[in-house]
């Protein structure tokens, strides 16, 4: 090769198509870095979004809420318990299963201050809400309504499942004095206590979450003593859902013939 052959060689820098000209080359370099980034970023987001998955369909601890409806009833057990009949739904937002062991409810009356607390003793579906029996002049008693119970058990939530279901709350000491005597405000604190799994260990216990009571305020417009000690319940509305009781409401919510039963009773 003559010299300047050579020279027009080596001063010889490639076209702009050449793949092997520094400038290209450096391009190139940058193109693929930047590729690489980009996949790395993406298959970064694929697994966060998977390991999110994986928490959100089977690993994340049970998340129990508790709803009460805003109608509740009181009865009474004889003369030796004070019941009331909470209808209770139980969401669990939770991928695993939880459990409720027991629920304990404290009610204060407002008129006076006093406090009892209740267990949840029974389960019970719509006939416990039928009317007491007719009274008999004859014989001065009351026809018998059975109103069947199920001893309560702990209630299983599955994973994203739900409960719902009446529960009656007994009282734990003595009836007397009565707690309801007569309408007022009453207050409602439920206390579950929840039992979950910690298969995860430590993790589970960093992740634990605390089941808050549920208090609801209620109303008892009407009370009338004679109808709940022959089987009757009287009807407590969420406060919620209006001031107090004024006459017309405690004529539409007094039982149709609750005077006459008292009446023919006496007789």
């Amino acid at each position: 090769m003559t010299p300047d052959r050579q020279a027009r060689s080596d001063a010889y820098k490639g076209g702009p198509l050449d793949p092997n000209t520094p400038d290209n080359v450096a391009r190139d370099t940058a193109a693929h870095a930047m590729s690489n980034w980009i996949a790395a970023f993406v298959s970064l987001i694929a697994l966060v979004f998977s390991a999110f998955s994986l928490w959100e369909t089977s690993l994340k601890q049970p998340d129990l809420r508790f709803y009460v409806s805003p109608v509740v009833h009181y009865a009474r057990d004889g003369d030796q318990a004070e019941i009331f009949a909470l209808p209770i739904t139980i969401a669990n937002q939770g991928a695993r299963d939880g459990a409720v062991l027991s629920l304990d409810l404290r009610v204060k009356a407002n008129s006076d201050g006093a406090e009892k607390a209740f267990y949840s003793a029974y389960t019970v579906d719509g006939s416990f809400f039928l009317p007491p029996g007719r009274y008999d002049p004859s014989n001065r008693s009351f026809e018998r309504v059975d109103k069947p119970k199920t001893p309560f058990a702990p209630i299983a939530v599955t994973g994203r499942g739900t409960y719902s279901g009446t529960l009656l709350f007994y009282n734990k000491g003595s009836a007397w004095p009565k707690l309801v005597s007569e309408k007022g405000t009453f207050e409602l604190t439920l206390e579950p206590r929840t039992h979950f799994e910690e298969s995860l260990g430590i993790v589970d216990r960093m992740l634990r979450r605390t089941v808050e009571p549920v208090k609801l305020v209620v109303r008892l417009p009407y009370f009338s003593d004679s109808e709940v000690k022959r089987g009757g319940t009287a009807r407590m509305i969420s406060a919620d859902w209006g001031g107090a009781p004024d006459e017309a409401d405690t004529a539409k919510d007094a039982p149709a013939g609750a005077g006459d039963a008292k009446d023919g009773a006496a007789k």
